[in-house]
This record gives C-alpha cells, sequence and structure tokens, in this order.
C-alpha cells in the first residue's frame, strides 16, 4: 500500500500516465488522415457525435481543418508522439517514485510555463488560470519532495545495498 505522504506523487504519476496515454493515441490518430480527406473525416465526425453542422463556429473550424496541409498533420503527429514519450516517461519513473523522474517533470513542466504565461496574458479564461495554478501546484509539491529526499535515487539504493552487506 502507497504511503500517505506520496500519494500525491501516485495522483501525479497516474495523471501524466493518462495524458501521455491520450497524446499517444492522438498522435497514431492523426497519421491515417495525412493523405487522407481530412475534413471529409471531420465532417462525419461532427455528424457522429450530432453536433450542429450549421453552427458557424463548427463551421470556421471545418474550414480550418480543411486547411491543413500533409505536412502539417505529419509535425503535429509527431509531435504528440514525441511528448507522449516524455509523459509516460515521467508518470512510470513518478509510479515507482524514482527521483529523476520529479526531476524530469519539474523541468519539462518548467520549461513549458512561459507559454502558458503568454497564453494566460493573450487571454485570462478560469481554464488558463487552472492549468497554470496545477502546473505549479505539481511542480512545488516535485521540488518539496525533492527538498525531503522521499523519492528513491540511484544513491540511495546502492549506499543501502552496501549496507545490507555482511561483512560491512
Amino acid at each position: 500500500m502507497r504511503k500517505p505522504q506520496r500519494a500525491g506523487v501516485g495522483l501525479i504519476a497516474g495523471l501524466k500516465i493518462v495524458k501521455g496515454l491520450l497524446l499517444l493515441i492522438v498522435g497514431l490518430g492523426l497519421l491515417p488522415l495525412i493523405h487522407g480527406e481530412i475534413a471529409t473525416f471531420f465532417s462525419r465526425l461532427l455528424e457522429a457525435l450530432h453536433l450542429d453542422a450549421d453552427s458557424r463556429l463548427l463551421h470556421n473550424l471545418v474550414l480550418r481543418v480543411d486547411a491543413l496541409r500533409p505536412h502539417d498533420l505529419l509535425m503535429a503527429s509527431l509531435m504528440g508522439m514525441g511528448y507522449a514519450v516524455i509523459c509516460l516517461t515521467e508518470g512510470i519513473g513518478l509510479w515507482y517514485e524514482m527521483s529523476w523522474a520529479a526531476y524530469l517533470v519539474v523541468i519539462s513542466t518548467g520549461f513549458f510555463l512561459p507559454f502558458e504565461l503568454y497564453e494566460l496574458l493573450d487571454r485570462i479564461t478560469v481554464l488558463r488560470i487552472g492549468i497554470l495554478l496545477l502546473n505549479l501546484g505539481i511542480m512545488a509539491y516535485l521540488i518539496g519532495q525533492l527538498k525531503r529526499h522521499t523519492l528513491r535515487s540511484r544513491r540511495r539504493k546502492t549506499q543501502s545495498l552496501e549496507h545490507q552487506q555482511p561483512g560491512n
């Protein structure tokens, strides 16, 4: 059973794994559309979801999707799958409470903070504020865990094995 002080690490790990799997699905899902008729596919998707096809918002969205070039779709697919690998690596590492994974999350989250701030300043919404606060909270929590040395590191593992060997 997971110790209470590390339940937060498990929650963050779960979020990272789910995010990574969703990004992987989207990235792989874009590949068949590279040489296909994406606007037709998107229109059929809207019909299958029973969304109002006469909506001005959805019509503009279909026009934007139709303007995508195969190269744009390929790049979006590759970037999505690359980011999925990072999220899955972070999530699995955090699940096993490895300190390197916490460092990776702090660094990758910190890397995206300027972009989040730019988006927030461009247009303030509750969702953008919530995402920014969530990411700052995750970073603060993991930094705290790293400072308290509650996560496993390769060095500590080696040291504990040395102390367990007879004759030391």
